[in-house]
């Protein structure tokens, strides 16, 4: 179980959400991905793409995550303006990666959208950056 670098300058809006981070980086590279990271990221960049595959989500996502590492998986659940029940799972591969600078990118995970059970969308890059 390998840890995974967050390639990224964070912000100091996310900073202040307790984000624990850990680890000594050189040039963004050290950074292991944080549970609080992925959920807050996996919900940001969620949105974005359920918005882009024609399904609009009612409020916020919630996200939660199990494992770390290539073993990190994150899911999120949520509401579509017109009522349909959406989720979102995103499962690391080899050299996941969250960048926040500018707007948030959550890429190297296989990432499946579902509203009402039917899939919307399959990613392995999702948000501002893609």
């Amino acid at each position: 179980m390998g840890k995974k670098a967050v390639r990224a300058a964070l912000p100091a809006a996310l900073l202040f959400g307790a984000l624990s981070l850990s680890g000594c980086g050189d040039g963004g590279t050290g950074e292991e991905i944080s549970g609080t990271l992925a959920r807050n990221s996996a919900a940001e960049s969620g949105e974005l793409a359920f918005d882009q595959a024609g399904h609009e989500i009612d409020g916020d996502l919630t996200c939660t995550d199990e494992g770390t590492g290539e073993n990190l998986r994150v899911t999120c659940e949520g509401t579509t303006v017109d009522g349909g029940e959406a989720r979102m799972v995103a499962d690391a591969g080899s050299d996941p990666r969250i960048e926040t600078e500018g707007g948030v990118t959550f890429e190297g995970f296989t990432i499946v959208g579902t509203v009402d059970g039917e899939q919307v969308f399959r990613e392995n890059c999702i948000g501002v950056g893609c």
